[in-house]
């Protein structure tokens, strides 16, 4: 699975910025197993999202456009959904449904999956059917057959826009009865107000419990993410602007799974407050430790929490020209950053962290893709609890500017 490389000496820098810097360490080289998630290339397949769970499940959605259209148009593109075992596909789900009749510019966008630990799948995505530039968030629960077994919408209201969705999933399921549970973060704009997050707790694969605004309704909030622990309560990060100074920081607060009431208040994931911190991705293990990765500036920083809410260390910075980071954490909060290089040669890089913010025996920093001519871009990283990490990103490394979807699989962050 892996080979370990020439031992270093580790050390941590703490600059005056307060930004912790790792240094290079005792190191694991990825060697995945590669595999294309879509059986079917026909058009452009994009904008993939991952999930894995202790069981040896990994699910892939994406965005499929099969009109074969210029790439850059993404009118008809439709949600895919395909579920792994130990690296076999046991099936692949078309889960959206095309526009009515006379509607020739619907779509369905930005897709996002979550795991339970028996491998139910929930996904979400935006949804604009009916082609009038509206959107709204719709949901699908699937389990291992492949077989939808509950469906709805996200959010209650559709006045407005509802973008940019994100699910977890309580990998044991609602306490009372092992229901899937789940919760949902969306972008909501409404007219003449400023961009706000929702979120949305299912105690049951169709029971809401609760809808409430996460973050706070003065300046513009945008990008949310969302993670679920064991307990069932939900970690919400999203590019905050709450002080209205058009600068971003990224916003953290922790929802009740009962009541989506706040348990740990709203904060600032990053310790260093200059500059621009946005596109946060956040990851939760199931004892509730979690850990947030961002673009900070130009770089990429990250952070680790207990399951109290307590930094374990300043800022990390992953490296420099970040885009887009997405991260995965394991059951003893280890964590893997990945995420696109901000290059003319786009590229995809993943690298592991201990708890502590070093990446002393984790994954090196590295560029991870099946093929490095062209363009690889759009990371998306999921770790199981036993540290086993399963990747997928957007592939064009023919140079015809159609997308395949490649997932990456059966390697771990560690050196031994």
């Amino acid at each position: 699975m892996h080979r370990i490389l020439g031992i270093t000496v580790a050390s941590v820098l703490l600059g005056a910025t307060g930004v912790l810097t790792a240094q290079a360490a005792p190191a694991a080289v990825a060697a995945p197993t590669w595999v294309t998630a879509n059986s079917d290339s026909t058009g452009d397949q994009d904008g993939a999202a991952i999930a894995t769970n202790r069981n040896g499940y990994v699910a892939v959605v994406w965005e499929d456009d099969r009109d074969t259209t210029a790439p850059e148009d993404n009118a008809h593109s439709e949600i895919y959904l395909r579920l792994f075992r130990n690296g076999t596909a046991v099936y692949e789900k078309k889960l959206s449904a095309a526009g009515g009749s006379g509607v020739t510019n619907w779509r369905h966008l930005t897709p996002d999956v979550g795991l339970d630990d028996k491998g139910n799948a929930v996904v979400v995505w935006a949804d604009d059917p009916d082609g009038n530039g509206y959107y709204n968030i719709p949901y699908r629960v699937v389990n291992t057959a492949g077989t939808v077994t509950a469906s709805g919408s996200a959010n209650t209201s559709s006045d407005g826009q509802q973008i940019k969705p994100r699910v977890a999933v309580d990998p044991d399921g609602a306490p009372s009865s092992a229901a899937v549970a789940f919760t949902v973060a969306w972008e909501d704009i409404q007219t003449g107000t400023p961009a706000t997050i929702k979120a949305a707790g299912f105690t049951g694969p169709t029971t809401r419990a609760w809808e409430v605004t996460a973050s706070a309704t003065t300046g513009q909030h945008h990008n949310p993410d969302v993670a679920v622990s064991a307990s069932g309560d939900a970690v919400v990060v999203w590019d905050d602007d709450g002080d209205a100074n058009a600068s971003y920081d990224v916003g953290l607060v922790r929802l009740a799974r009962t009541n989506g009431a706040v348990n740990l208040s709203r904060r600032t994931a990053n310790a260093t407050l200059t500059g621009e911190q946005t596109r946060a991705s956040v990851a939760a293990n199931f004892n509730g430790d979690f850990a947030v990765a961002w673009q900070s500036g130009t770089s990429g920083a990250t952070r680790s929490f207990t399951s109290t809410g307590a930094a374990r260390h300043a800022d990390v910075q992953v490296a420099t020209g970040v885009r887009l980071p997405s991260i995965g954490i394991d059951d003893q909060a280890n964590t893997v950053v990945g995420w696109t290089a901000q290059a003319t040669d786009l590229d995809v890089w993943l690298r592991g962290f201990g708890p502590n913010g070093t990446d002393t025996g984790r994954l090196t920093a590295q560029r991870l893709s099946q093929a490095t001519t062209g363009r690889q871009e759009q990371l998306a990283v999921a770790v199981s609890p036993w540290s086993e990490v399963a990747i997928a990103y957007t592939d064009d490394n023919d140079g015809n500017t159609f997308d395949q979807v490649i997932l990456g699989h059966s390697f771990a962050n560690n050196g031994w």
